[in-house]
């Protein structure tokens, strides 16, 4: 009698799954990034290698109309319309990829760690694989952004710029492997994002640490290739590691052919730091106690 004297009533609506709060914490993680002004000046350095390759998709196009025989010109200096195109350019795009991860991490993943944000979460109807799966989502969608949805947009442009859709129908490997690499970006890169930011939330300490990581590491791995002369060396880039699993989605790799041990032993390493990176997120994750 005194709850119902209080106004208080029972919730009648429909209870949605907890699994749809990873969407919402997709949706809160893009927009925080969305408001940091170095997100938009990360962006537009990502956008001048885009409206580069994009310009020349274009002027190929043109000039191919016009019956002048350009293409095989353009395509001394860059190749366009061929998996290794892409595959190079979202290799490039990596770059402003990594810079725009070690400025973002702490926004994501590392604010939770430092404000309590994660009491705030696992206080809601979540689990903590609820949340994990949220936070790797997000990053991997600002990775996509980047990588994955750029290439989409040339595959389509230099399609459109065809005579016919037989590019479209005779280059669906091209597609596949846009997909697929672009899919491995997000969860390598979600992974090792999300397991620094845990253990370095702290933005300073955080971006050394992916400095480390993707610049000094690299470029202790080509000291030694030097120094011993072997290529082997090159696999502490994790770049590159991950660009060759990406050329065996798109089937256009010269290393493949050449060296196919390296590409074996950089999918060792990718697998097992993944997974490393996955145990150490759970890890920390499972370490916060909330009671409800």
């Amino acid at each position: 009698m005194a709850i119902e004297l209080a106004g208080y009533r029972p919730w009648r609506g429909q209870l949605r799954p907890p699994w749809l709060a990873c969407w919402s914490i997709v949706r809160t993680g893009l927009w925080i990034v969305l408001r940091r002004p170095i997100f938009w000046v990360l962006l537009g350095l990502g956008l001048i290698i885009f409206l580069f390759h994009f310009a020349v998709i274009y002027l190929k196009a043109q000039l191919e109309a016009q019956g002048v025989p350009a293409g095989r010109f353009l395509d001394r200096f860059i190749v366009t319309g061929t998996g290794e195109a892409y595959l190079n350019f979202m290799f490039a795009q990596g770059v402003v990829t990594m810079l725009l991860l070690a400025f973002a991490g702490s926004v994501l993943m590392g604010g939770d760690y430092q404000q309590g944000g994660l009491t705030f979460y696992f206080s809601r109807r979540i689990s903590k694989r609820h949340y994990i799966a949220g936070k790797l989502l997000a990053i991997g969608a600002v990775v996509g952004m980047i990588t994955a949805l750029p290439a989409l947009v040339l595959y389509i442009e230099y399609g459109m710029f065809s005579s016919s859709i037989d590019y479209f129908r005779g280059n669906m490997r091209i597609l596949v492997g846009i997909l697929g690499y672009g899919a491995l970006l997000a969860g390598a890169l979600s992974l090792m994002l999300a397991a620094v930011a845990s253990w370095v939330p702290r933005t300073v300490p955080l971006v050394m640490t992916w400095t480390g990581i993707f610049v000094l590491l690299p470029a202790l791995g080509e000291s030694l290739r030097h120094i011993s002369d072997n290529r082997i060396w090159r696999l502490l880039n994790l770049r590159y590691d991950l660009y060759l699993l990406g050329g065996k989605f798109f089937g256009a790799l010269r290393v493949e052919r050449d060296e196919p041990e390296l590409v074996r032993w950089a999918g060792w390493i990718v697998a097992s730091v993944c997974l490393t990176c996955l145990l150490v997120v759970v890890r920390r994750v499972r370490a916060v106690e909330v009671v409800r």
